[in-house]
């Protein structure tokens, strides 16, 4: 019996409007399925995908950049690529239990692009926002409207580089996902 291959989500930073004019999530699929995915699902239409992989993440995304490139998607639109195993754990430690169920608007979790993130500065983070890392990860609990936490918005940018963000829900959902398929 052959092995299944291995089960990414796959996250794309600076997706939106302007970018879905040039790529429909139908249009990912079909495009990712062409170049070695497997069964890509796409989950809400804001760059979020759950695809087998015959390969490592690393190999993942880099089979995914020209896959975006082929829309005439920019080099900011990046793809940030977590194994099940990841998200699971992710999952597993719902460090925002509280926040997620009663204010999932107001939860992050960031994915980052690089494999060690600087997370030295949040020590000395004084602002309203809980902040809790799992693994490489950046889980946020605003505790407000986010639109009131540019400030640390843009410390995570500057400080721990590229990555994109989603809710908490989002980050259930894709993993939930994962779980499922593993079990099909």
């Amino acid at each position: 019996m052959a092995s299944s291959p291995p089960l990414y989500a796959i996250l794309l930073r600076a997706i939106g409007p302007v970018t879905h004019r040039l790529m429909s999530m139908a249009q990912w699929r079909e495009a990712s399925e062409a170049a070695g995915f497997i069964r890509p699902e796409t989950l809400v239409n804001t760059g979020n995908m759950v695809a087998g992989f015959g390969g490592t993440p690393a190999a993942a995304r880099k089979a995914m950049e020209p896959v975006l490139r082929g829309f005439g998607l920019g080099e900011n639109v990046v793809p940030v690529v977590r194994s099940s195993a990841q998200m699971k754990n992710l999952l597993k430690a719902d460090p925002i239990a509280e926040a997620a169920l009663k204010r999932p608007n107001e939860t992050g979790v960031y994915f980052f692009a690089a494999a060690k993130p600087d997370f030295g500065w949040i020590g000395d983070h004084d602002g309203p926002e809980a902040i809790h890392i799992v693994a490489n990860h950046l889980i946020v609990d605003f505790s407000q409207d986010v639109a009131k936490s540019g400030r640390l918005i843009r410390k995570i940018d500057k400080l721990c580089g590229l990555n994109t963000a989603r809710n908490w829900n989002t980050t259930r959902k894709l993993a939930e996902r994962l779980i499922a398929r593993e079990k099909e």
